[in-house]
């Protein structure tokens, strides 16, 4: 492994940094590097630390709750995420900065495997394709946030940096055609179980793929292709199954039957939501006596008396004579480097309401209200009997907003594409609100290197 530890921070140094680097030198790590399946499988590691150390993915709930209608903070300390709030975001700004830069530094790690993967003469084809299948998986996920954060973006499928720097935004029909691309040959060539995780729901396997499918096609339009995804999820009983209502608190725990596919928070030091960028949304801020991020009491008043997940997963803090509610899906923050809980992305509940969704969308109403009920009745909740098309869609629209409060942008996803974000933030926050807020700028810094990206109109 020393090897490794020497040549892993080259090869996966940014963009810019590895342009200064000899290309001879570059050629020697990569081959280094991808002379066997082992060797190639830490490099693979290495990529998936990065998506929790640079906090990217992690912080993506962050961000978009307080874009959307979910989140307020607390302190008035937060300088970075306050222009989230209020849907003031500027070119120049640390956080839309830092999601686009953390999203293509993960990009490029996930580039840089499947090319040298591809071109390596020591590895198995066996190992090949399932580390290729991984790397995919990656790319797919991260482009997916790019896009719903951004809109239309370069579409880097390269480790050259002198091709990726000269790429011009591609349309978002064309960012989704790679994903879906991605996520099939993934899908084919990733694993059936965790078995050779270890267990572990911390990596892909084929459903992983599957579940991200599904979301997307939902997100294109795709209602069929969506339904279709959704339903190899939820039939694969052997791997996943809706806890029970008494064990709902358990959902978010590392082996947690509902999790498809979730980051491992551990490190080397302890565990990561100790830190302070991702403590603070799940919970209380460490070094305080309170949570930096509460809920709105829209969203605290979205839950229908009775509802076991207010109970389970939402805590209650009172702040300078207020009580206030905050996210509490996640509970454990000793530092340790075993967690219990690992942060889940794809979880078995949300192939549900996409199936309900893509149901109603194909005017399958009765089917779809039983998918509706099933995570209703879940959550001690009674069925409830939609009549028409419009009433389904709207009962699914807030059923994923108190299943999925705060998890990785759905909300403000979900607003977006159900064409429902002008009114209701427009509403919410009247004087801030114009509808090019919709879509967060493109970092100035990253304009002045290429100026072929043009910027998004509002900015």
């Amino acid at each position: 492994m020393g090897l490794l530890q020497l040549i892993l921070p080259l090869l996966f140094m940014g963009c810019d940094d590895l342009i200064d680097i000899d290309p001879p030198k570059t050629e020697v790590v990569a081959e280094s590097v991808f002379q066997s399946d082992a060797n190639a499988s830490a490099a693979l590691i290495g990529m998936y630390s990065s998506m929790v150390k640079n906090n990217n993915i992690l912080q993506v709930g962050l961000g978009t709750s307080l874009s959307a209608d979910e989140t307020d903070p607390l302190y008035i300390f937060d300088f970075l995420y306050t222009n989230f709030g209020n849907n003031n975001l500027t070119s120049s700004d640390f956080g839309a900065s830092g999601y686009w830069g953390g999203f293509y530094q993960i990009i490029y790690q996930a580039n840089s495997i499947i090319d040298n993967s591809t071109n390596s003469k020591g590895m198995t084809d066996a190992g090949r394709s399932k580390i290729i299948a991984e790397a995919k998986f990656v790319r797919a996920l991260n482009f997916f946030y790019l896009v719903n954060m951004f809109g239309p973006v370069p579409l880097s499928v390269t480790s050259d940096v002198k091709v990726s720097r000269a790429l011009e935004r591609a349309p978002a029909a064309d960012v989704y055609a790679q994903i879906i691309s991605d996520l099939k040959e993934a899908e084919a060539n990733l694993p059936a179980d965790y078995t050779s995780y270890g267990g572990k729901r911390d990596r892909p396997v084929k459903s992983a793929a599957t579940a991200l499918l599904a979301k997307v096609y939902l997100y294109m339009g795709d209602y069929a292709n969506a339904e279709s995804k959704a339903t190899e999820v939820i039939n694969t009983a052997d791997l996943y199954q809706l806890l029970p209502s008494q064990e709902i608190g358990d959902v978010f725990l590392k082996d947690s039957s509902e999790s498809i596919f979730a980051l491992n928070t551990a490190t080397e030091t302890g565990h990561f939501l100790t830190n302070e960028d991702n403590y603070y949304m799940y919970g209380f801020l460490y070094g305080t006596d309170g949570p930096a991020y509460v809920m709105t009491a829209s969203l605290a008043n979205a839950f229908e008396p009775g509802d076991a997940r207010k109970t389970a997963w939402v805590g209650t803090f009172n702040y300078d004579g207020t009580d206030y509610f905050y996210a509490a899906k996640y509970k454990d923050y000793e530092v340790t480097t075993s967690p219990s809980e690992y942060s889940v992305v794809l979880r078995l509940s949300e192939m549900y309401l996409i199936r309900a969704e893509a149901r109603a969308m194909q005017n399958n109403l009765i089917n779809a209200k039983e998918d509706l009920n099933v995570i209703r009745q879940r959550a001690l909740l009674t069925v409830i009997e939609p009549t028409s098309q419009s009433e389904i869609l709207d009962a699914v629209i807030q059923e994923r907003r108190v299943e999925l409060f705060m998890e990785y942008g759905n909300r403000w996803f979900d607003l977006k594409r159900t064409g429902r974000v002008d009114a209701l933030m427009s509403t919410l926050k009247p004087e801030s609100w114009q509808s090019t807020d919709a879509f967060y700028p493109i970092p100035i810094d990253e304009i002045r290197k290429a100026p072929q990206l043009k910027q998004n109109d509002g900015y």
